[in-house]
Order: C-alpha cells, then sequence, then structure tokens
C-alpha cells in the first residue's frame, strides 16, 4: 500500500511537471498530445429512439489515468 502511494505522488510530481510546460497552449498540436495523453477509447456509436446518435470517448492521461 505504501509503493502504491508512492507511485502516485511520483506520478502526480510528473503531470505537475508537464502541465507547467504547457500552461498557457495557444494550439492543439500533435506534440502536446503525445505529450499529455496516453491514450484514447472512442467506443461504438449508439442511436437513440429520437434518431440521435450518441458516443462514448474516454482520455486517459499520463501518469494520472482516466478523469471523470
Amino acid at each position: 500500500e505504501l509503493d502504491m502511494v508512492k507511485q502516485t505522488e511520483s506520478d502526480a510530481r510528473k503531470w505537475v511537471d508537464l502541465i507547467r510546460q504547457y500552461a498557457n497552449p495557444t494550439e492543439l498540436t500533435a506534440e502536446l498530445l503525445n505529450t499529455l495523453i496516453e491514450k484514447i477509447f472512442v467506443h461504438e456509436a449508439v442511436k437513440g429512439k429520437d434518431g440521435s446518435r450518441e458516443q462514448e470517448v474516454e482520455i486517459f492521461y499520463r501518469f494520472i489515468g482516466k478523469i471523470d
């Protein structure tokens, strides 16, 4: 459990360091995305009864994971 807490603290520090580098971005670049985002899951689209379409997208950030 202590190791898990230490890893979480380490990951949080790494995330803060990354965010400081990109604190005020003027545009969304490939470099920025590759630096901050670990993976993106795009789920299958679902049609509603009214014809609307919904699609879930999950973004997992480096060192901190998914933010709900």
